[in-house]
C-alpha cells in the first residue's frame, strides 16, 4: 500500500510538473507577444529623454570608482531598451520570438540607441536590425509597459523603490519566521550584490527580483518542508530565471531561497536534507533548462529561424570552453575562480564578514561557557553539511563555464551563494549550542 502511494505521488507530482512548464512557456510566450502589441512610439521618446545620462556615464561606469562591485553594465541595458523600442516589420508573433535591436555600423550600442530614438539623419544607411532570439527576453513583459510611462532614469528609481521594498519584507519575515539572526546572512549577500548598483543595472536586476520573490514564497508557504510544493517552486523559479535572465548571475534565484528552506527545515536529519537540496538542485536547473529549450523550439519551429540552433550549439560550447572568443587565449580553472574571487578581495567586504564571523564565534562560545550546547561535534558538523554543499556550487559554476565566467566581470555575484551559505552555518553553529 505504501509503495503504491508513493507511486501515486510521483506520477501527481509529474503530472503538476508537467504542467507547470507547459504553462510557464504558453504564458510566457502568450504576454511578450502582448507587448509587442504595443506601440513603440512613447517608449521611443521615453528613451530618448535619457541620452544624456548614457552618454554622461558610459558603456561600464562604475559608481564608486575602482571597484568593480559598483560596475553598470549599459551595454546591456542599451540592448535592452533597443529591443524594447524596436518598430518591427513582422507580425507580433514574430517579433516576440526574434527579439530584434537596431545597431549601427561603427557605433557602439549604446551610441545606436540614441541616434535612433532622436531619429538622426544620416544613420539610415549605417543602421542593421540584429536578432537576438536564443534568449527569451522575457524582461520585455515589465520594461515595455514602464517605458510607455517613463523614462530611463524614473525606471531606475522604480526598480530602487521596488527592490527595497521586498528586501524589506524578506527580512521582516525572516525575523518573524526563522529569528533575526538569520537576516544577518542575507543581508551580507546583498552587500554582496551591491544594492547600490543594483536598481541602476537591468542587467542585474530581474534575478534580484526573481531570488528576492522566490525567498519570499519559500517562507509564506504554510506546507511543512517534506511537502513536493516546494520541489515545484524550485521548478518554477530556474524557469523564470531564463525567462527573464540573459545570464547574469543565475545561482542567485536558488541560493536565496533554498538557503531559508533549508533553515526552515533545519529539524529535518542532516542526510534528509543533502537530499532535499539535492533535488531542489535538479529540479531548478531542469526548470531552466526546459524553459530555454522552449524559446528555442518555437523559434525555429514558429519563427522559422533556422540557423538558431547551430548558433546555440556554438554559444554553449564557447561558453562552456578554456579559452577566449577569438581562441587566442587559453583560460584556466584558477583563473575561472580567481577573478571572481579578486572582485570580494576589497578590504570593506573582508572586514564586514570576518567581523560577522567574529561575532558568530563570540555568541557561540558564550553558550559553550553557560552550558547551553546541545549537539555534539559529529552531529554539528553533519547538519552543517548542506551549506557546505550550496557553498562549494558557484565554483563549480564558474569552472562549468570557464569563458563566460572569465569574460564577464559580473559573474563574481555568484558568490552572494557562498557567503549566504557560510553565513547562515555560521549562524546555525551558534544555534546549535543553544538550548532549544
Amino acid at each position: 500500500m505504501e509503495i503504491s502511494m508513493r507511486g501515486k505521488n510521483k506520477i501527481h507530482f509529474l503530472r503538476n510538473l508537467l504542467i507547470c512548464t507547459a504553462g510557464m512557456i504558453l504564458a510566457g510566450f502568450g504576454l511578450l507577444v502582448l507587448v509587442y502589441l504595443l506601440p513603440v512610439g512613447r517608449m521611443k521618446s521615453h528613451v530618448a529623454e535619457s541620452d544624456e545620462l548614457f552618454n554622461y556615464e558610459g558603456i561600464y561606469p562604475e559608481v564608486m570608482n575602482g571597484m568593480t562591485a559598483s560596475r553598470l553594465d549599459n551595454y546591456t541595458d542599451a540592448l535592452m531598451y533597443a529591443t524594447a523600442i524596436f518598430p518591427g516589420s513582422e507580425s507580433p508573433v514574430k517579433e516576440a520570438l526574434y527579439n530584434r535591436r537596431y545597431e549601427d555600423e561603427g557605433s557602439n550600442i549604446v551610441q545606436s540607441l540614441n541616434d535612433y530614438a532622436h531619429d538622426v539623419e544620416g544613420k539610415e544607411q549605417l543602421r542593421h536590425a540584429d536578432t537576438y532570439g536564443r534568449y527569451w527576453h522575457g524582461y520585455l513583459v515589465v520594461l515595455k509597459p514602464l517605458l510607455l510611462f517613463l523614462n530611463v532614469s524614473e525606471i531606475r528609481m522604480f526598480g530602487m523603490i521596488v527592490q527595497t521594498v521586498l528586501l524589506l519584507m524578506l527580512l521582516y519575515l525572516i525575523e518573524k519566521k526563522l529569528g533575526a539572526a538569520y537576516a544577518c546572512p542575507v543581508v551580507l549577500a546583498v552587500l554582496i550584490l551591491n544594492p547600490v548598483a543594483l536598481p541602476l543595472s537591468l542587467q542585474f536586476s530581474w534575478v534580484y527580483y526573481i531570488g528576492l520573490l522566490g525567498a519570499l514564497a519559500v517562507l509564506l508557504i504554510g506546507r511543512p518542508v517534506e511537502d513536493n510544493l516546494y520541489l515545484l517552486l524550485f521548478w518554477a523559479l530556474g524557469m523564470l530565471t531564463s525567462y527573464f535572465d540573459l545570464l547574469t548571475y543565475p545561482l542567485f534565484t536558488f541560493g536565496l531561497p533554498v538557503t531559508l528552506f533549508l533553515v526552515k527545515g533545519k529539524d529535518m536529519a542532516a542526510s534528509a536534507k543533502v537530499k532535499k537540496l539535492a533535488a531542489a538542485a535538479a529540479l531548478w536547473l531542469g526548470g531552466y533548462a526546459a524553459m530555454w529549450a522552449g524559446k528555442w523550439a518555437l523559434a525555429i519551429t514558429v519563427g522559422g529561424q533556422d540557423g538558431l540552433y547551430r548558433d546555440i550549439v556554438d554559444r554553449i560550447v564557447m561558453r562552456t570552453s578554456a579559452a577566449s572568443e577569438d581562441m587566442q587565449e587559453r583560460y584556466t580553472w584558477s583563473m575561472a575562480v580567481g577573478r571572481p574571487l579578486a572582485v570580494l578581495g576589497n578590504k570593506v567586504y573582508l572586514v564586514l564578514f570576518l567581523v560577522f564571523l567574529a561575532g558568530c564565534a563570540i555568541a557561540a562560545h558564550r553558550a559553550k561557557k553557560m552550558g547551553q550546547e546541545t549537539a555534539g561535534p559529529k552531529n554539528r558538523a553533519a547538519s552543517l553539511l548542506p551549506y557546505a554543499l550550496l557553498a562549494v556550487l558557484p565554483f563549480l559554476w564558474f569552472c562549468a563555464l570557464c569563458n563566460h565566467t572569465v569574460t564577464h566581470f559580473f559573474t563574481y555575484r555568484e558568490l552572494s551563494v557562498t557567503v549566504l551559505a557560510v553565513g547562515t552555518a555560521a549562524v546555525e553553529a551558534v544555534q546549535a549550542r543553544k538550548a532549544g
